[in-house]
């Protein structure tokens, strides 16, 4: 490895190095994404359960309501059959007939078989999930409703005795409440007074205004509790339906916001970097992901390295090993480039003589000694500025252009030429050809009349050594 490729792979590293201090990896902003991804997904799956069992709550708290509803009502329904069949039977316990009148006690004896009793829907409440209250308002109710109960059984069996009832087996679940001594020994007219001012009197009836009361308040309770309960659970799925939509716009921004910056800062520079190279031109780091910038730096040194290779391998194509003139190659690419001049050209022809003899007699490292004496006899004399004008166009022989120039140059440079060849005491045939205008196909015209020229003088000095 040269100096030149040791600077360009320090300058590749420095760069690389530079990079990984002021851009992004493309696995970092990918990270942070899915991290950022993961995390909101997260929370909108936990928002949606959430919302799911906040709303689940305010189902469960609605049929639960309805339940202590149904509970409460079931309880005052159930008092309120049993108070009025009772009292329609102690206030009218004969038909017209004279026969007992039992229809109203079947009815009391059916509401006695249904599951709402006083003390069963107590200690059901005493396991339902009400204010404290509550309970006990039914609690109280309950007992209302059993001091109610003990006063109807006690009335129907102050009516039973003086009214008995048909045997009939339905009847036989009527409570049927022992009578005190008192209570027997008084007339049947008196006993059916007793029982009538049982279900009528005042402290009954403060039971019955006790019971519904109670029933009032328990109902507004437990709807009070449930408009609250519903009231802060809509609050709170509002809440988190507000956060989950949150969430949602974040997800949203964060997938925009990712596709933007792949977009801007890979897709683009790609889409850049791919017409850079089809026109073969260095790529411009314009991304700020660490990877593509890489990317760029290692293609521009590599297309550093490539047009360093392709001049070594033109210079190699084009200049001649053993001289380091131009070779033949550069005389007709330089050819091609005089069609578009118009100028005054001059084109000379050079044979190095005596080169068989030398070769043969002195060997060829002497042969290619007086090469390279004549080819920087010819340099020195008619190269322009640049130094390209000057070829070897075959194993002795070389030729020369010289572009907007006049006659009396030419000369002059063929004088100093001649000093040149006596100072190194070689023998070099010139012949010349010039033009004052260049026209299409000139050129060859003057390298043919330059080559006659040349090979003119060489049969004389040949001739002339004998």
């Amino acid at each position: 490895m040269d100096a030149a490729d040791r600077t360009r792979g320090d300058d590749y590293l420095k760069e690389s190095m530079e990079t990984k201090v002021r851009d992004i990896p493309a696995s970092t902003l990918l990270t942070t994404a899915e991290i950022i991804m993961a995390i909101l997904l997260f929370l909108n799956v936990w928002l949606v359960f959430a919302v799911n069992k906040e709303s689940n709550e305010l189902s469960d708290t609605m049929q639960n309501s309805g339940l202590y509803l149904e509970e409460i009502s079931s309880l005052q329904v159930g008092a309120n059959t049993l108070s009025e069949t009772a009292s329609i039977f102690i206030q009218t316990p004969v038909d017209s007939d004279g026969s007992t009148r039992f229809g109203p006690l079947m009815t009391y004896v059916e509401e006695l078989g249904r599951d709402r009793r006083p003390q069963q829907i107590a200690e059901r409440f005493r396991s339902y999930d009400v204010a404290d209250e509550v309970k006990q308002i039914v609690d109280h109710a309950a007992e209302t409703t059993s001091t109610m109960f003990e006063t109807q059984t006690h009335a129907i069996a102050l009516m039973r005795s003086v009214h008995p009832l048909p045997p009939i087996p339905a009847l036989s679940a009527v409570p049927d409440v022992p009578l005190t001594e008192e209570e027997l020994g008084m007339a049947p007219e008196e006993r059916e007074a007793l029982s009538r001012q049982l279900m009528l009197s005042g402290d009954y009836s403060l039971m019955k205004s006790s019971l519904a009361e109670d029933m009032r308040n328990a109902n507004r309770i437990i709807q009070q509790n449930y408009s609250h309960r519903a009231a802060k659970t809509r609050e709170d799925v509002a809440r988190l339906r507000v956060l989950q939509w949150i969430v949602i716009v974040c997800i949203a921004a964060t997938v925009l916001c990712t596709f933007a910056m792949l977009r801007l800062w890979i897709v683009k520079p790609l889409r850049l970097h791919a017409a850079e190279i089809s026109r073969d031109e260095s790529m411009k780091p314009i991304s700020k992901i660490r990877e593509m910038r890489i990317l760029a730096n290692a293609y521009n040194a590599l297309l550093k390295r490539r047009d360093k290779l392709e001049a070594i391998l033109r210079s190699a194509a084009e200049t001649d090993a053993l001289t380091g003139l131009p070779n033949r190659y550069s005389m007709e690419r330089c050819a091609l480039e005089l069609e578009e001049d118009s100028g005054s050209i001059a084109v000379l022809v050079f044979d190095a003589n005596f080169l068989k003899k030398v070769n043969d007699t002195e060997g060829h490292l002497a042969g290619d000694k007086l090469i390279r004496t004549a080819a920087g006899c010819i340099r020195e004399c008619f190269s322009a500025e640049g130094g390209d004008n000057c070829f070897r166009i075959g194993g002795d022989e070389f030729c020369a252009i010289l572009r907007h120039c006049r006659r009396a140059d030419v000369k002059e440079r063929l004088d100093r030429f001649e000093q040149a060849l006596k100072r190194e005491n070689i023998s070099v045939s010139v012949g010349s050809a010039w033009s004052e205008k260049l026209g299409e196909g000139s050129f060859r015209r003057l390298l043919g009349e330059a080559d006659e020229r040349m090979y003119a003088k060489k049969k004389k000095i040949h001739e002339a050594r004998g």
